[in-house]
């Protein structure tokens, strides 16, 4: 079998080189090659290992950055439940973004240098050597998080950035086109519940399943049967939080609610939001952790925002009976929320 070997040594046998072809359309796709001349004439003299470097920036880039928005994200609630102090109003955001780009940077480095010493080809983000960075190729300005949903959220890399891998007189130039990775918050302990019940309760951010939407209209699909045990489903699996992996106690899920609080106002202990609707959301307490700040009274809406705030609530009936959370505590919700929810029926059968 034929050899090809590049300049450094390394060897490829003609199927190697066949399976760098997609790598190298990848790159066309992802990279916005500005020298595509150069990108070709390097199949014939070990361009196939350049591009295969300039594809590992880009993918370490991707997946920095979802690594980082999962750990900032995750760092910023336990900062909140550890230190019992909320992030003041407007600073979480960029807390979590600064984070991100800490992150970003760190393995964006080091990466780049290992590619270097494997490879002897030499690495330049916006036009410095990778050589000459010690902590900072991207800054906040190149990083933006934006919202589509409540349960996660996306970090964006602008576009544009140039990278330059050079090895004698062959050079490989791209940009880095604009780069999203989708982080979640599913899972992350929400501070937001723990400090405002005095530390006394905990919940996990997990979404309520059988939310839809028809056109304009929010289907929560709460009310759709009263089960054996007289449950009234799915509000009871909501509250319960059946798939939540403790299994210690129930932590009621998250439902979408454009009443409710973004994670970042839940950071900043906000009682209203001023982020787009549809990246808020809610959950139920249990029990009654505040019931002397209420002064004895149970009739507190049980939605999180609205039990903080001591709104009244009205129990709901299920075959004639007062319905009662997981936890044997009457479950009441404000007007607003039984509407909302479509719970407002006087009594389930």
């Amino acid at each position: 079998m034929r050899i090809i070997h590049d300049e450094d040594g390394y060897a490829f046998t003609p199927l190697a080189v066949l399976l760098f072809i997609p790598v190298i359309i990848i790159a066309i796709s992802y990279g916005n090659i500005v020298n595509e001349a150069n990108m070709l004439a390097g199949l014939a003299t070990g361009g196939d290992v350049t591009v295969t470097v300039a594809a590992s920036i880009y993918s370490t880039i991707e997946k920095a950055a979802a690594d980082a928005g999962r750990n900032a994200a995750y760092n910023a609630s336990r900062n909140v439940i550890d230190n019992a102090e909320f992030f003041p109003h407007g600073t979480s955001k960029a807390n979590i973004t600064g984070n991100i780009v800490d992150a970003i940077n760190y393995n964006v480095i080091n990466t780049s240098l290992e590619l270097e010493r494997q490879t002897g080809r030499q690495i330049y983000i916006n036009d410095i050597p990778i050589t000459n960075y010690t902590s900072a190729t991207f800054t906040m300005a190149d990083v933006n998080i934006t919202q589509d949903d409540p349960f996660g959220f996306k970090v964006n890399i602008r576009g544009g950035i140039p990278i330059r891998i050079v090895q004698k007189e062959q050079v490989y130039e791209f940009r880095l086109p604009p780069t999203s990775a989708y982080v979640s918050i599913e899972g992350i302990e929400d501070p937001y519940i723990w400090i405002n019940t005095k530390f006394r309760q905990s919940n996990v951010i997990y979404k309520y399943p059988y939310y839809a939407t028809n056109g304009s209209y929010r289907d929560y699909r709460m009310n759709e049967s009263v089960d054996s045990d007289s449950h009234l489903q799915n509000l009871w699996y909501c509250l319960n939080g059946t798939d939540n992996p403790s299994n210690i106690t129930p932590r009621s899920y998250y439902f979408i609610d454009p009443d409710g609080l973004s994670f970042f106002d839940r950071l900043e202990n906000r009682s209203t939001s001023a982020d787009p609707e549809y990246t808020r959301m809610s959950t139920f307490i249990l029990e009654d952790p505040l019931l002397e700040d209420h002064n004895g009274d149970q009739y507190i809406s049980k939605v999180d925002r609205e039990y903080f705030l001591g709104i009244a609530g009205t129990t709901i009936k299920v075959k004639n009976n007062v319905m009662y959370d997981p936890l044997g505590y009457p479950f009441c919700l404000s007007a607003t929320y039984k509407n909302l929810l479509g719970l407002a029926a006087s009594n389930y059968s």
